[in-house]
């Protein structure tokens, strides 16, 4: 028998991945049609600009969108594919959040970042922007302490925090989430410094998609480190699944030409193609099932085309492991 595994599945609103539309409606129907699939949780990006196609095209604002669906839903979890810490008071962050859970009855996952695209925060002149991304991670670091700390507290003075970046004295923050003691926190990527933030907030660890071979060593490797508690692994893959060759060669192909500015080693086409989702049902569970063995627990899905992609794994694959 199969090992249980959670789905979920990233919404389009950027009109990258070859969506149709990155407005507010597809993003809904995605959000539907995923509910009604069995997927358990629906993810979007934080960004003010549109970070992977043109900064001049449109994208939806994070908290403003993830509410609307959340309340126009009634299953699915919701997550930031990640919260960009950059853009909020951790405060403001914690606050919004357990006002969203209480909306939606307990379906928030905290997946904070550190912040990746320099040209937004700039443009915007955000000033808790930094080009250092230790002090980036640091800043997170100290968010993720009053996030933590500001919701759990439930003293008599409220929360305080003297930090290097952040100070809070006798804050309150009411009513809390419905899930308790905050909703879960899933930790984004596998640097060292990011790696130092799983082991000090994480339930989730969050990391692209890679060889399982190359997450199985991640995995054991953080075992080693984290021991004061259980966490899980969510591997965040693009699915390129259910085409012939040329086909996926072409998504990607677009794949890799869509994401060539994010990275500082821009991906490979034989990279996203090895590194992924690709081929048949059958091919495509037995890629899952050496995830399953390398420790993995949850994948999050971006798939190409968008909703085409999305009810493939949601009538091919996603029951093989409910």
């Amino acid at each position: 028998m199969a090992k249980k595994l959670k789905f979920g599945i990233r919404l389009n609103v950027q009109g990258e991945m070859g969506a149709t539309s990155s407005g507010f409606r597809y993003a809904l129907d995605m959000a539907r049609i995923a509910e009604d699939l069995g997927f358990d949780s629906v993810w979007i990006p934080d960004h003010v600009e549109n970070a992977h196609l043109d900064r001049a095209k449109p994208i939806l604002e994070y908290w403003t969108a993830v509410t609307a669906i959340g309340a126009l839903t009634e299953r699915v979890r919701l997550g930031g594919h990640s919260i960009n810490n950059t853009f909020r008071h951790p405060g403001l962050t914690a606050k919004i959040a357990c006002t969203l859970d209480e909306i939606t009855g307990g379906r928030v996952i905290l997946a904070p970042g550190s912040g990746w695209f320099a040209a937004e925060s700039k443009s915007y002149g955000f000033p808790e922007w930094s080009d250092d991304g230790l002090q980036r991670i640091a800043r997170l670091d100290e968010s993720l302490d009053i996030i933590r700390g500001l919701i759990a507290d439930d003293s008599a003075d409220g929360f305080s925090y003297d930090g290097r970046f952040y100070q809070l004295k006798n804050a309150f923050c009411h009513p809390k989430p419905r899930q308790s003691p905050y909703p879960p926190i899933w930790i984004a990527g596998d640097s060292p410094p990011t790696q130092e933030l799983m082991i000090k907030h994480g339930d989730v660890w969050f990391m692209y998609s890679k060889a399982p071979s190359i997450v199985k060593g991640l995995v054991d490797g953080m075992r080693r480190k984290l021991t004061a508690r259980p966490f899980e692994v969510a591997i965040s893959a693009v699915g390129l699944a259910d085409k012939n060759a040329a086909e996926t060669l072409a998504w990607a192909k677009m794949y890799a030409e869509e994401r060539k500015h994010r990275f500082p080693v821009p991906p490979m086409v034989d990279d996203v193609m090895r590194s992924n989702l690709t081929g048949d049902a059958a091919a495509v569970s037995d890629r899952i099932d050496e995830w399953i063995d390398a420790g993995v627990d949850y994948i999050v899905i971006q798939p190409m085309p968008p909703i085409d992609g999305m009810r493939f794994f949601g009538e091919k694959i996603i029951h093989l492991y409910a």
